[in-house]
């Protein structure tokens, strides 16, 4: 039987935070690594939680906003620089020209390392993998994956890690959609966008300017309660949020969702790891 972890490195959002690094998420299947996201503080977060650089091989974007990628150039070479040997990076259209910017970035840097004696493999070799519509997305880690378009707006895919009678989705950013539901359906563990939340950075009624941002966030985001409806109607046994601005209550989070979804509710500090079993658990 697999043993199957799920590690919130970053839980936070295009907005700059002390207590909250980029949207990240680490899926542990016994031994193998699965990074999904990868934002600002990514390295320094996979450190904190003990997983090896090296080892993670496979990494898999729901989207390429900036705070899903702040940390990728980091992460591709620093993996690199300590011993990574292969890579597997999976995203929406756009993946490949954003890795081979990334290696156009840092070429000279990375001739100067393989000048030195470091191979270039896992770094000059990457597999990069895009995909542009539903459906099962190819691979060589230990689950079956299969991606959903979400509502956002650039392209946004959710993703199913099946694992045996065990699945653990991950929803990206996305306003609410049916698709997201029916990704879900049955899963152990749904990791959903929180972002607009009522103590929120951006509400704030008394700025015309924060006013159109908070009606436009509406579009392409989730509150509480939305994601609590989609974890409801999926059936999911236990709601994982993220993605949040500066200045949540937890509490506020925690007891709007309670109102509709009728599973665990978790509203995690980055760092947080969920076991997934028949009744997952949190660890730390």
């Amino acid at each position: 039987m697999n043993d199957i972890k799920i590690n919130m490195l970053g839980t936070g959002s295009p907005r700059a935070s002390l207590e909250r690094s980029g949207p990240s998420q680490v899926l542990l299947i016994d031994e193998t690594p699965i990074l999904i996201d990868c934002g600002e503080g990514t390295v320094r977060q996979l450190m904190k939680a003990k997983i090896d650089l090296k080892k993670v091989e496979h990494l898999y974007f729901t989207h390429l906003h900036a705070d899903h990628v702040y940390g990728y150039g980091q992460f591709l070479v620093a993996g690199w620089g300590s011993g990574r040997k292969k890579l597997t990076v999976v995203g929406p259209a756009g993946v490949k020209r954003f890795h081979n910017q990334m290696l156009e970035l840092f070429k000279d840097d990375i001739a100067y390392r393989t000048s030195l004696g470091f191979p270039s493999n896992g770094i000059l070799d990457v597999e990069v993998i895009e995909i542009e519509e539903d459906g099962e997305v190819p691979g060589d880690i230990p689950a079956k994956v299969k991606a959903a378009r979400m509502v956002h707006n650039v392209p946004t895919f959710g993703y199913r890690f099946q694992v045996g009678e065990k699945a653990v989705v991950i929803s990206g950013d996305t306003a609410p959609t049916q698709s997201l539901i029916e990704l879900s359906e049955g899963a152990n563990v749904l990791i959903h966008d929180c972002c607009l939340t009522t103590t929120s950075f951006y509400k704030d009624t008394t700025s015309p300017t924060m006013k159109k941002v908070w009606e436009n966030l509406q579009k392409e985001h989730c509150t509480p309660k939305q994601a609590a409806e989609t974890a409801q109607k999926a059936g999911v046994k236990q709601l994982v949020m993220t993605h949040f601005l500066p200045g949540i209550d937890k509490e506020e989070i925690y007891h709007e969702a309670s109102q509709v979804f009728d599973g665990d509710i978790i509203v995690p500090d980055d760092l947080l790891t969920v076991s997934v079993s028949e009744k997952t658990e949190v660890l730390n």
